[in-house]
């Protein structure tokens, strides 16, 4: 077991001393040595993130990703607290005198559930580690070995990392691909420039797609409000699409992975009928794509190409099935001109049957 490895020993050990009464004496804690603390920050424009290791137990982690907030886990790799509650507190080291043990929260985990803090007790945590202090996380439940459980995370090293991780932060780029893959912008009438609100949502988009390698595309649809023809509705929504699309190339963006398209007032969102409804109308709609979306949308060309066959297949089996009920009534009519038109014919046809062919003679409608 790891409780009984001179290495775990020794730093359950020093632990101890820090905590005085308050620790068990049958925890088991696990924890990087002084000597071996190590915090890895990884930078990049949608995630920054900054790892502890914890030799025996798994890891610690603190993390933010774009258009979200920072949270901290503690994550077991083989041996995982007990469901209950889970003790946080900060403890100095035995060079320390000048500090004393602090408590900094509590948090409920499940069974073999990594555990996760939100923002508030994140800062306490960090706010420790970055004074000098080591945090310890201790289950008020026994474990599977009869023991409590104590992780700690060693505050050595540890301001070196937190400051490259929080430069990260402040780069962050701070919003999704889902909050910028529909950017709908309105325009004034008669508009020839981009304002200075369209260009700001634009840069969103310029920057998010230069950093989002998984971005394949964009397309850009403008659309307008009625107007006295359907050319000038034409004319008008070209100009903004064109005016959009010029901003975004003139941004770096490359040219041809911009789809730009325009479409008058074929498409209104909203009445025409008054000046509010005619803003609405006005519009233009910037898309990202992405692998996912058009994946989504090869989906649903897919669904309309196969209800339009279904409705052709459909349409065929009725005209033919039309066709065939036409020839049959014509069959009919032929047949009934050929049939005796009176009794009188009935009988006289039924005498001069051939017996020994069955065959009727022909009618004669003259006689």
């Amino acid at each position: 077991m790891h409780l009984f490895s001179p290495y775990y020993l020794s730093c359950g050990l020093l632990l101890l001393i820090a905590l005085g009464q308050s620790a068990p004496l049958f925890a088991q804690t696990y924890g990087a040595t002084f000597n071996d603390a190590e915090w890895t920050s990884q930078a990049g424009p949608f995630a920054c993130s900054l790892s502890h290791k914890i030799p025996g137990f798994g890891s610690a982690r603190f993390a933010r990703n774009a258009g979200g907030g920072e949270f901290f886990e503690l994550k077991s790799s083989s041996t995982a607290f007990p469901e209950g509650l889970v003790k946080i507190e900060s403890v100095p080291p035995v060079w320390r005198s000048d500090v004393s043990p602090a408590a900094l929260g509590q948090i409920q985990v499940g069974a073999q559930q990594p555990l996760r803090l939100a923002t508030t007790q994140v800062s306490a945590i960090s706010a420790a580690l970055e004074q000098g202090t080591n945090v310890v996380f201790s289950g008020t439940q026994v474990s599977s070995s009869g023991s409590n459980m104590r992780v700690a995370l060693e505050a050595r090293n540890f301001s070196a990392g937190y400051s490259k991780y929080q430069r990260c932060i402040a780069e962050l780029i701070p919003y999704t691909f889902n909050q910028l893959s529909r950017t709908l912008i309105n325009y004034a009438t008669n508009a020839d420039n981009l304002s200075a609100a369209v260009k700001g949502q634009l840069d969103k988009i310029v920057r998010y797609t230069k950093a989002d390698s998984r971005v394949l595309g964009i397309i850009v649809d403008a659309h307008s409000d009625k107007l006295p023809t359907p050319e000038e509705g034409g004319a008008v929504s070209q100009r903004q699409a064109e005016l959009v699309t010029a901003y975004l190339v003139d941004k770096g963006l490359k040219a041809d992975t911009i789809i730009t398209r325009w479409h008058g007032d074929k498409f209104p969102i909203a009445t025409n009928d008054n000046k509010a409804g005619q803003a609405k109308n006005r519009r233009v709609t910037i898309r990202l794509e992405n692998e996912s979306t058009r994946k989504e949308m090869e989906k649903k060309i897919a669904a309309i190409k196969e209800a339009e066959q279904k409705a052709a297949e459909q349409k065929a089996a009725a005209d033919a099935q039309a066709e065939a009920k036409t020839a049959t009534q014509s069959q009919l009519s032929s047949s009934a001109s050929s049939l005796p038109v009176n009794l009188q014919q009935l009988e006289q046809m039924v005498e001069q049957q051939d017996l020994t062919s069955g065959q009727q003679p022909a009618v004669n409608p003259a006689r």
